[in-house]
């Protein structure tokens, strides 16, 4: 080995113990940061993981946990805390495809939440499951944690056909299932586990109600199943031996009349009523009736089986033999006997409402509306030809002493700067307001007989500058979707909705400067009675007000004739008789929707947002003349039910209601003597009682 070599082998060796460190030591950093790293993901997630832990999640979507796809149905939530108090928030997660744009959409349905250790609580929500692809997502959060999730599988839990639904604790009425595309899927729920939202029975053909009683469900629940009757829902009541559950005062108040006992009919008498197949070898036993109301729909000699009432739009029929007894409980005719009294309507088509060019937003025609706050044109113009002028003057005057031409750039900046506080202090409030607007149009369309009234609805949130989406509300519990324009137009947002005692509306998308619109309806408490008897000398009208709202600028439409009958206040009774020749408006089939004005000065193709409403009603109904022959027409202008509350009850307001009945004419002959009609100022008005509450009417109607 050389001196040289020796020489550089020392210096290597000398430069590897002093110059480059030994790689153990950061290698045994780079561990101890990892290991820091782990205890660290591991504080954070152990606390979550404890909860999942002690948080279980259990779901039942729709009844009997079958639902129909397309059709909003009931999801009960039933969450089991063993862990420490939970003070949060369920959530409720329902995605959905948007085809236009090929995403996914996100429906968040929220409520409070607070469970204590050791305890169970159950929360039902309204969703609508487009179809099966996607899970339910069941979230329990705190805050911005998620403490427990839940996916729900949809596609063992579906059927295709309608449902008819069976509240009873022996009936078996699975005879009726039918696989076909228009068949039925016989269900037997748990009373208590009805919907308490009447859209939870959008998916419900009939209900058949046999041996159990309405007083063990909710008021809720009670009120749901009222509206869905009235919306046009059937109800079919069996009678049996325990009529006393048939007197007790919520099924009373639907069924057609009360039992008062039983009658034996002989057999003899099953002849005319049943089919040869019916076991007619000793006589049956049915709920004996007194006065009721409605029809009979089947009798045997004078006693009547099947007795059927008007309820809004729906019916509700009393069977008065017991459908699971002797000898009906085995009979072959018995299916065929149940539809045949059920009617059910057929299935509808599918809405291409969501595809066709349509009306615009009514919404877009409200807040159009609001211009009128705007100053006016000659306002506008004053002011631009006083800026301009100083403007001009400022540049034409030359500055000619040289002492003074520090004056020049006041010149030249003096009008901008004076005039434009003054812009703001005049234009800006209403160019550019502060916070958040909601914005509402209604189309209130009372139910006879019923004292309930459906609600069609457009709503709308949006902000300018600055403020929360997030809007409360009162008055009344839609259900809400996306709006038909952005569907057609492929902008449908994601949307949180929060139940409760305060219900809540958020798009997820907080632009500003963007009408974040939804489209709902509603069953709402609305008493309004009114009725049209053609005279010898023209239309008597007598409307009752009890809608707990003022009606304005009322008209009737009437066999070609608008007659203006000024303002009915809540709790008032109006009755006038008109004469169309001196009290009328000739209008045709479509030019009376004229008097539904937007507002006064409107330019004529400013079509009035209530106006919009009513069409696109007609529209989706598919009527093209209204009322049409041998119906009247009711409409008034009213407040809208559904108005901001809570954190929002400062929100600027942009409302609008139409109230729209129509009604069946019925002739009647003018009183004996009486031969002058009353002018339309001389119409009678009463203020009603607080006591002339509507009690149920009840005649009798002989048996043939």
């Amino acid at each position: 080995m050389t001196s040289r070599d020796t020489v550089g082998g020392r210096g290597y060796g000398r430069q590897r113990a002093g110059g480059f460190p030994s790689a153990r030591p950061r290698r045994l950093a780079d561990l101890r940061l990892l290991l820091v790293r782990l205890l660290l993901a591991l504080a954070c997630a152990l606390p979550r993981a404890l909860a999942a832990d002690t948080i279980d999640i259990a779901a039942t979507v729709g009844f009997t946990d079958t639902f129909r796809p397309g059709h909003w149905t009931p999801l009960t939530v039933t969450v089991t805390n063993r862990g420490s108090d939970i003070i949060g928030e369920l959530e409720v997660q329902v995605t959905g495809d948007d085809a236009l744009r090929g995403r996914l959409l996100v429906t968040s349905r929220r409520r409070t939440l607070e469970l204590h250790r050791d305890s169970r609580k159950s929360l039902q929500f309204i969703v609508h499951p487009q179809g099966l692809s996607h899970p339910l997502v069941v979230r329990v959060r705190s805050g911005d944690e998620e403490l427990a999730r839940a996916e729900i599988d949809l596609r063992t839990r579906f059927a295709a056909q309608r449902l008819l639904l069976v509240l009873s604790r022996n009936a078996d009425l699975d005879y009726l299932n039918d696989g076909s595309v228009d068949g039925l899927r016989v269900l037997y729920p748990h009373p208590e586990l009805l919907p308490a939202h009447w859209r939870g029975y959008d998916a419900v053909a009939a209900i058949v109600l046999h041996g159990v009683s309405l007083e063990r469900l909710s008021a809720s629940q009670f009120e749901a199943l009222h509206k869905w009757i009235a919306q046009g829902g059937i109800l079919a009541v069996s009678g049996g031996v325990d009529y006393a559950v048939l007197r007790t005062p919520r099924l009373a108040s639907l069924l057609p009349g009360v039992p008062l006992g039983m009658a034996r009919v002989a057999a003899d008498e099953l002849h005319g009523a049943f089919s040869a197949s019916l076991d007619r070898s000793r006589p049956i036993h049915v709920n004996r009736l007194g006065a009721f109301q409605g029809e009979v729909r089947l009798r045997a000699g004078n006693v009547p089986l099947i007795v059927e009432r008007a309820l809004g739009l729906g019916r509700v029929l009393y069977l008065t033999f017991d459908v699971a007894s002797h000898p009906f409980d085995r009979w072959d005719g018995m299916h065929e006997l149940l539809l045949q009294s059920l009617r059910l309507p057929p299935l509808p088509t599918t809405s291409s409402s969501a595809s066709e060019p349509g009306l615009a937003t009514p919404l877009m025609e409200l807040i159009r509306a609001r211009a009128a706050d705007f100053p006016g044109s000659a306002t506008v113009f004053l002011f631009l030809i006083l800026y301009l002028g100083l403007l001009l003057a400022g540049h034409a005057i030359p500055v000619r002493e040289g002492r003074r031409r520090w004056l020049a750039p006041l010149r030249g900046w003096g009008a901008p700067i004076l005039f434009a506080p003054a812009a703001w202090l005049l234009f800006g409030p209403s160019a550019f307001p502060r916070g958040a607007t909601a914005a509402a149009v209604a189309l209130i369309e009372p139910l006879p007989d019923s004292g309930f009234a459906r609600l069609g609805l457009e709503l709308g949130v949006f902000a300018n500058r600055s403020g929360p989406l997030r809007l409360e509300y009162r008055g009344a519990e839609p259900v809400l979707y996306p709006h038909r324009q952005a569907l057609r137009e492929g902008k449908v947002q994601d949307w949180a909705f929060g139940g409760g005692p305060r219900p809540y509306v958020e798009p997820l998308d907080q632009r500003r400067y963007v009408l974040h619109a939804l489209e709902g309806e509603d069953v709402i408490a609305f008493r309004l009675e009114a009725s049209v008897h053609v005279e010898a000398t023209g239309p008597r009208l007598v409307l009752n007000n009890g809608s707990g709202r003022s009606l304005e600028d009322l008209w009737l439409v009437f066999d070609g004739h608008a007659y203006a009958l000024g303002t009915v206040a809540a709790g008032a009774r109006l009755e006038r008789r008109l004469v169309a020749s001196s009290h009328g408006i000739e209008v045709g089939a479509a030019s009376w929707q004229e008097l539904l004005r937007s507002r006064p000065g409107a330019a004529p193709q400013m079509l009035a947002p209530t106006r919009m409403m009513l069409l696109r009603r007609l529209q989706d109904a598919g009527r093209s003349g209204f009322p049409g022959p041998g119906h009247a027409l009711v409409i008034a202008q009213t407040s809208n039910p559904l108005r901001p509350a809570g954190a929002s009850a400062a929100w600027s307001h942009l409302e609008s209601a139409l109230v729209a009945f129509r009604l069946a004419v019925a002739a009647s002959p003018a009183p004996a003597g009486e031969t002058k009609p009353a002018e339309p100022d001389e119409g009678e008005v009463q203020r009603l009682e607080s006591s002339e509450g509507r009690s149920p009417v009840t005649e009798a109607v002989p048996v043939h």
